[in-house]
């Protein structure tokens, strides 16, 4: 087998443990993409990713991490990092090792390792960023990350659950489980130094159904909309009612990704890191037609900075409901999307559902399917009816 690969999930995954006849215990796989980056595979068919370089005339090697808990993206880029900084004349061990023996904050780790790694690898560095400045860099920040304890942890784990939702509240903790996890990998922390374990997520009952009734309140939702000063916000809340986008989605589309002749928007990248193509139907296609094309400002919805989007419509969405009689405490911008969903129950099936909201699979689709019990209702009674009309001619 090739000792130089391409790194994929497939080709790591199908790797073959360590002949047992072999010379040494391990036997390592080259990436194809990152220079120096390896993978080791013992005799047991664990797996761990290694960096190897030469400074100083000296040749040196890095654990990153083990496979599959730390992935190939991260560990591509924390061998993109230590190369930078070989490049400027420093050894990362040797800065590793001075970094671990003065006992490294939180905050620092975030700053100079975290944060850098964040925004390179996903997509919600944004959210991400603002849970570590807002909730944990006010508490754990000036902390040595090894003298953090489990029941330190556990205590703010259960605070915030009585601050923040739930759901809230569990993601910011799965932010610090990975911090503590990558510090580890990276050798930053002593490996033994394991505060998060055995603490485990609140349980989340987040799933909230709100739909816009068709005869009372949409009426209602529509003549607000007229009313709304915002044009750029009026019509996109009309446009995320017509289609079932998601908020960001619509925010950022711009002109390009729209075809009128074709009835379509194509989405570049969706929720699921997917492209996706929404068919727009004819309100949307009016909202579209309505819409200045501003020079220099590629977006649909466009904002008050030249060139940039609608930056936050939560204010315009409150005025909307504050005139339309619908309370903005129980109604979310959101539930546009949920509404969308409910007015197609009954005249699409449930695949057709997903499709059309871009889900990567139908369960999610099913928080719908209650709402679909006169068409199941009608399917069952037909077997009934076949039932009862061969008991009759028997």
């Amino acid at each position: 087998m090739k000792r130089q690969i391409r790194f994929t999930k497939r080709s790591l995954d199908a790797l073959p443990p360590c002949p047992v006849d072999a010379a040494s215990k391990e036997i390592e796989y080259s990436d194809l993409e990152i220079g120096g980056l390896r993978v080791q595979v013992n005799r047991q068919g664990r797996k761990a990713f290694l960096f190897r370089y030469q400074i100083d005339g000296r040749k040196r090697a890095m654990k990153v991490g083990g496979y599959p808990e730390t992935s190939i993206d991260e560990a591509r880029q924390q061998a993109i990092e230590w190369k930078a900084q070989i490049a400027k004349g420093t050894d990362p061990q040797a800065s590793r090792d001075v970094m671990r023996e003065s006992g490294i904050t939180f905050r620092e780790f975030f700053d100079q390792h975290l944060w850098p790694h964040i925004v390179s690898t996903k997509r919600s560095a944004k959210a991400d960023g603002s849970r570590f400045q807002n909730h944990i860099l006010p508490v754990f920040g000036q902390r040595e990350m090894a003298r953090i304890t489990t029941l330190e942890l556990q205590r703010f784990h259960n605070d915030k659950k009585g601050e923040v939702a739930v759901a809230t509240s569990n993601r910011v903790f799965e932010l610090i489980r990975h911090a503590f996890n990558l510090a580890a990998s990276w050798g930053l922390i002593p490996p033994g130094v394991r505060p998060c374990d055995g603490i485990k997520l609140h349980k989340e009952n987040n799933k909230r159904e709100r739909y816009l009734d068709p005869a009372e309140e949409l009426p209602r939702l529509m003549k607000a909309l007229e009313a709304e000063p915002s044009r750029s916000a009026a019509d996109l809340f009309r446009f995320l009612l017509a289609t079932g986008a998601r908020r960001e989605e619509a925010v950022q589309a711009k002109w390009e990704h729209i075809s009128l002749e074709r009835r379509q928007w194509r989405m570049p990248m969706s929720k699921s890191g997917m492209a996706r193509v929404v068919i727009l139907n004819e309100m949307a296609l009016d909202i579209l037609a309505g819409r200045p094309r501003i020079r220099g400002n590629p977006f649909v919805f466009t904002g008050k900075l030249p060139g940039r989007p609608i930056a936050n419509p939560t204010r315009a969405w409150k005025r909307v409901l504050k005139r339309a009689g619908i309370d903005p405490k129980t109604t979310r911008l959101h539930d546009l999307r949920h509404t969308h969903a409910s007015y197609l129950v009954g005249v699409a099936s449930l695949h057709e559902i997903a499709g059309i909201l871009g889900h990567s699979n139908t369960s999610t689709t099913q928080r719908y399917a209650h709402l679909n019990d006169d068409r199941l209702r009608a399917a069952s009674n037909h077997v009934a009816d076949l039932m009862r009309s061969a008991a009759a001619s028997s």
